[in-house]
């Protein structure tokens, strides 16, 4: 199997796990901020876009790679 296979197995994995990630962060940041009070609203939302967008950036960086 060759480098370029691989890559898109890799942006295939990510791309069908992105709505169970963000589900998954959506839960744990509302338990956090809703229940234990531990974060804000804000710091919540900054935390799941910041998930969104490294996994954005990894599938892009993977589906670039020509190699």
């Amino acid at each position: 199997m060759s480098k370029k296979d691989q890559n898109i197995f890799k942006v295939l994995g990510l791309a069908l796990g992105l709505p169970s990630t963000i589900l998954g962060v959506f839960a744990l940041i509302y338990y956090l901020a809703e229940e234990k009070k531990i974060i804000s609203y804000g710091a919540g939302l900054s935390i799941l876009l910041v998930i969104i967008g490294y996994t954005f950036y990894l599938i892009i960086k993977n589906s670039k790679s020509d190699t």
